[in-house]
């Protein structure tokens, strides 16, 4: 079906990452992609059989891009919180991960992914178990996203990951996309690490016809990150080359690249960031999970600006503990500012970017993240009808409005790849109470 969508404003980055305003607009979807974004009196010429949503009080931007998360960790929300990274997952949630089967992350990734949806999340990329059920949670959502089998070396093998990519990778009506993801340097080795880029490698070379796959993992996310990757290399009989931060480990090895997609990077210092832009590592930030765990917080300005592909993500909803990417948009725009003593550090339009067209970079997916011509068809509506979003008589005030002020439910309509998922609050042909109980059941029975 085709789609005329109406607001007040429409606001987003081109393929220059040129700004865009444009007032009283209509955007015309044929098929799955924008055929047109215009102001209405130029395009409602054009307007044929179309189904017209929106109205003269929304604002229309692209979809939010959600660049790092567990998606079905919502089971473990509120059970293990108030404590530090190390013993949050060794204590807490690894042992309750071991009891975890398939159908219980296949609830708790749609519970997950109704969450994103019903904040104006239209892509998310997710680490976890049972990958093919969380695979199954958004082809019934109508979510964008990629999955990936965490590797974990002794624990979760290569083998068992390409088997995910093999099944799953570029289908859904190439909505669902398949990453290699190891989990951490500190919980895979070296050889590990190689074997999995020799992999993507030859993946990426031969597999013409498909989307890059990308390696997704956690970079310098804990203090001792090192100490742990030594200890992990000594348990199995591994020489450990003469680093001094992850970054440099994971250079040592060979494995930096353009299809490298870096969580976190937290611990990281100026030649560090020179490494990872020097090699066009991707880097998701996820400050306000950092904050949450204890975690010193990544040096962020410098990031954005020395980094080319950086976008910003929720992290696990055990660690955060939402999948409402507007609090971890509002955390990152003040947080930096009130740090450095420097209100001028991290303006609105660079969080926008950092949450549309820059996730849409580093997830290296393109067409969407913008509203351009010829895009997929994943937009929002945002009800600026609001009291804490008044006034908006001008542009830039909301664009202001977007980081400092919106909420994931101030997202009234979401179209997901030209179809309408959710319209004026309601999401369609999803059951949301029956959601919200399967994952109570679920997590009561891990829990006794």
């Amino acid at each position: 079906m085709d789609l005329a969508i109406r607001g007040k404003l429409a606001i987003y980055y081109d393929a220059n990452l040129k700004l865009h305003f444009i007032k009283d607009p209509l955007v015309l979807v044929e098929g799955n992609s924008i055929l047109g974004i215009d102001s209405f009196s130029k395009l409602k010429k054009d307007i044929n059989k179309h189904e017209i949503i929106g109205d003269e009080n929304q604002l229309l931007i692209p979809g939010l891009v959600n660049c790092h998360t567990h998606l079905a960790m919502t089971l473990f929300r509120g059970l293990a919180d108030d404590l530090p990274l190390d013993t949050w997952l060794r204590k807490h949630i690894w042992p309750l991960e071991d009891k975890l089967q398939a159908d219980d992350v296949y609830v708790g990734a749609k519970l997950g992914a109704i969450e994103s949806l019903l904040a104006g999340v239209t892509t998310l990329n997710s680490m976890y178990w049972y990958p093919s059920s969380e695979a199954q949670a958004l082809e019934e959502t109508g979510l964008r996203g990629m999955i990936a089998a965490p590797v974990i070396t002794g624990i979760a093998e290569l083998p068992d990951a390409i088997e995910v990519i093999e099944k799953h990778h570029n289908t859904v009506q190439e909505r669902l996309r398949v990453s290699l993801s190891l989990h951490s340097p500190y919980t895979v080795t070296i050889p590990d690490f190689q074997e999995a880029n020799k992999y993507l490698k030859e993946y990426n070379k031969s597999q013409t016809d498909k989307p890059k796959i990308l390696l997704h993992t956690h970079l310098a996310e804990s203090e001792n990150e090192i100490e742990q990757s030594q200890r992990l290399h000594k348990e199995h009989d591994i020489d450990f080359p003469e680093v001094s931060t992850p970054t440099e480990l994971l250079d040592s090895t060979g494995i930096l690249s353009e299809y490298l997609l870096a969580a976190h990077c937290i611990y990281v210092n100026e030649n560090d960031i020179k490494i990872l832009e020097k090699n066009k590592v991707r880097v998701s930030l996820n400050p306000l999970s950092n904050a949450k765990l204890g975690n010193y917080m990544p040096p962020v300005p410098k990031i954005i600006t020395d980094v080319s592909s950086v976008g910003i993500g929720t992290d696990g909803p055990a660690s955060n503990n939402t999948l409402d990417l507007f609090d971890t948009i509002r955390f990152l725009a003040l947080y930096y500012k009130g740090f450095h003593h420097n209100p001028t550090l991290i303006k609105s339009q660079e969080v926008f970017k950092l949450a549309t067209i820059g996730g849409a970079r580093a997830l290296n997916w393109k067409g969407i993240g913008t509203l351009e011509p010829g895009s997929l068809a994943d937009i929002i509506t945002i009800n600026l009808k609001k009291p804490h979003l008044t006034p908006n008589n001008f542009d830039y005030s909301i664009l202001n409005h977007f980081a400092y002020a919106m909420k994931g439910n101030d997202v009234e309509n979401v179209i997901v790849d030209g179809k309408i998922v959710m319209r004026e609050n309601r999401l369609l042909d999803v059951d949301v109470d029956q959601s919200i109980k399967n994952v109570e059941d679920a997590t009561g029975r891990l829990l006794s």
